[in-house]
């Protein structure tokens, strides 16, 4: 059988034979032959497409390694204020959406930065109130970690002043002690809990436009640590041949110890592979638990799990043979989760299981040690850093900058770093995550000073952290090794070769052909 598709004149930067291939064919989904370009020329037949790339890069598909899929395309049906430049735009967002909300139902959104608008203070729920007291208003906060919502929306959680802060997490009061509408980490539970779902009919579109719009970024395959309730909509798209994305999931934690209990395993497209659970909060929220308090505060954050109840949690999943990715933002938090991994690092040794911290922003040097010791991988987001360089400053201070996003501290320890982007949290444009790997300037900006710069990258190493470190992670032997014969065709060619260029550049970089499983998914040749 002729091939369906064969690319010549490659550049493949990945590869890591000592004379680099440039070409392969692809037939049956399957990466048919790899080799130069006039041995793998002559397998084309009278069907097969052909393609110059013209001297242009050709990568393995590229995997975001931390994700809230189904979220991120239930968001596309929310008040979006991720780019609202002020407090009157998005309370004008949410006026606009109240007023074509029937009444009673919810008008739910999120994206919200005081630090973007300028605020001292966080806001309060009465400037909702204005808006709407028969409409429950729930606006999550950019960062995930803060709900802000009107007086409805306490009501309809039953959340007053007689209502104590949760263990992990803090109701905000005013001086009178009544909820003041914003709820941080565990306090935000008793109302995500009540937001009805979109219907399915609605859903899946936009999961459907979600997932085109990876593609169009090279993006081939994702780890989602979704809710067990937005997993079914996983299935139903997989189990209809219409999931046209690799889905690796972690599911929560509080599934461990229920009669819902998962089970490892799936196909090379939709894949259960570990248990996601939380230590700490966010810096944007100033709910990460850090060692020594913040500036200006005078708190550590938020430590979801006390160390006892954290090892408890993990033990129990390494005892059901399941791999943790555990959310740790803070030095502390981190701490605390190594430590748990060293009480179970025989079992898991035994059983091969590949556990992971995501995030892993604040690093004490003892720590980065640890995760070597222990060969814990680091699932991190460089573009996070982009808008956390004054939060780095004003709440932290200068002298744990060093300690901030240690890419580099980590890579020299041979830790393996996979690369993500917290979606929808942060765009997932792959190319501004490795800028910020590379450049380390806040706000993507080219013109700003580097921030840490000892911590910076060379350009192969992030490549491979978003195209071959995260393959590993969750054990998809298809595409084992990126771009070699009999491995699963995923793969994206670049609108340019990268050898020598600038590192904004990457900034500018563009996908004009992205393959998954040898179906073109994106085309902009």
């Amino acid at each position: 059988m002729t091939p369906s598709l064969i690319i010549t004149n490659a550049r493949m930067p990945l590869h890591a034979g000592s004379v680099p291939p440039t070409a392969l064919a692809v037939r049956n989904g399957r990466i048919a032959a790899i080799g130069a370009d006039t041995d793998i020329a002559a397998l084309a037949g009278p069907g097969t497409e052909r393609i110059d790339a013209e001297g242009r890069w050709l990568l393995p598909g590229l995997t975001d390694s931390h994700t809230h899929l189904v979220l991120a395309a239930i968001r596309t049906l929310q008040v979006d204020l991720s780019d609202s430049p002020s407090l009157e735009d998005a309370l004008a967002r949410v006026s606009a959406r109240v007023a074509v909300t029937p009444e009673g139902e919810w008008v739910v959104g999120g994206g919200w930065d005081r630090e973007r608008w300028g605020m001292d203070t966080l806001p309060h729920r009465r400037m909702l109130d204005a808006i709407s007291q028969r409409h429950p208003i729930v606006l999550q906060s950019r960062d995930w970690h803060s709900l802000w919502v009107n007086g409805a929306a306490l009501a309809a959680a039953g959340i007053d002043a007689a209502s104590a802060d949760p263990p992990g997490g803090w109701i905000l009061r005013d001086s009178d002690g009544g909820p003041s509408g914003i709820l941080q980490e565990t306090a935000c539970a008793p109302l995500l809990e009540r937001i009805p779902s979109p219907p399915i009919d609605t859903l899946r579109p936009a999961l459907r436009d979600t997932i085109a719009a990876l593609h169009r970024h090279g993006i081939t395959a994702v780890h989602s640590v979704d809710t067990d309730g937005d997993f079914p909509h996983l299935e139903a798209l997989h189990h209809e041949g219409l999931l046209d994305l690799r889905v690796a999931w972690y599911f929560p934690a509080a599934l461990l110890e229920s009669d819902r209990h998962p089970a490892l395993g799936g196909d090379d497209i939709l894949r259960i592979c570990g248990v996601k659970l939380f230590a700490d909060g966010s810096l944007g929220s100033q709910t990460a638990h850090m060692i020594d308090p913040y500036h200006l505060l005078g708190h550590r954050g938020v430590a979801v799990h006390t160390p006892e109840r954290l090892r408890a949690i993990i033990a129990t999943a390494v005892a059901g043979g399941f791999p943790c990715a555990v959310h740790a933002i803070g030095d502390a938090a981190n701490r605390d989760v190594l430590a748990a991994f060293a009480a179970v690092a025989e079992s898991s040794r035994g059983q091969g299981l590949r556990h992971r911290i995501e995030h892993a922003q604040h690093l004490r040097p003892e720590s980065v040690a640890e995760f070597a010791r222990l060969g814990i991988a680091a699932s991190m987001q460089p573009v996070h850093l982009a808008g956390d360089v004054p939060l780095i400053d004003r709440f932290l201070g200068s002298e744990r900058r060093a300690q901030a996003y240690p890419f580099r501290s980590l890579q020299n320890a041979g830790i393996r770093l996979a690369f993500g982007s917290d979606m929808p949290i942060e765009t997932f444009d792959p190319w501004k995550g490795m800028y910020m790997a590379v450049a380390r300037k806040p706000f993507c900006d080219p013109e700003r000073d580097t921030y840490v710069e000892e911590e910076t990258l060379s350009l192969m190493v992030a490549l491979r952290a978003y195209a071959l470190n995260p393959i590993a992670l969750c054990g998809d032997r298809s595409r084992e090794g990126g771009l070699l014969a009999g491995r699963a065709a995923d793969l994206i060619l670049l609108d340019r070769s990268l050898d020598g260029a600038a590192p904004e550049t990457l900034l500018d970089t563009r996908v004009v052909l992205t393959v998954q499983d040898g179906v073109v998914r994106h085309r902009a040749l």
